[in-house]
């Protein structure tokens, strides 16, 4: 059994590009690759904040009939992309019912990731508490956002399901 978790907001996602934010299935929910996104590229009004719409990025480019998924705009500022893709996995998993709090395996692609790694790890410390899940970073060549640097992945424990 599996079921998909599609917050509202990213119903066109799923249906104009075909993706899934993510799948529960045997007592785990699976993230897909998510990077920070916003319209413009500009730094989103409200981050850090509790009211912050984690999918308005995604959501306005996608409700542009016809708009490929490479047309989606990664946030300029480094630290501040990597919040709104903590913010956005959060938000995913609240949908499917958990939290940061039950990822128990984070996969993080990086552009630069050398460049990046300490500001990177600065959000990491905001979003992400003992005990930490597992985690490996990748360097890569490219992400299918433009200007994404980074592209986290996660697996969690379904609460659920349990």
């Amino acid at each position: 059994m599996r079921r998909m978790i599609v917050p509202e907001a990213l119903a066109g996602v799923y249906a104009q590009w075909r993706y899934a934010p993510a799948v529960a299935a045997n007592g785990f929910i699976h993230v897909c690759g998510i990077v920070g996104v916003s319209p413009g590229g500009e730094t989103p009004d409200g981050l850090g904040h509790e009211s912050f719409e984690a999918f308005g990025g995604v959501s306005s480019t996608a409700a542009r009939d016809g708009a490929p998924l490479a047309a989606l705009e990664a946030v300029r500022d480094p630290e501040a992309q990597f919040a709104v893709a903590f913010e956005t996995l959060r938000a995913i998993l609240r949908e499917a019912g958990a939290d940061l709090s039950d990822v128990v395996e984070i996969t993080s692609y990086h552009i630069g990731i050398s460049a990046h790694m300490e500001a990177f790890m600065k959000v990491w410390a905001r979003y992400l508490k003992e005990p930490y899940p597992a985690w490996t970073a990748v360097g890569v060549a490219e992400l299918i956002v433009p200007g994404g640097l980074v592209e986290l992945r996660a697996v969690a424990i379904d609460p659920g399901r349990l």
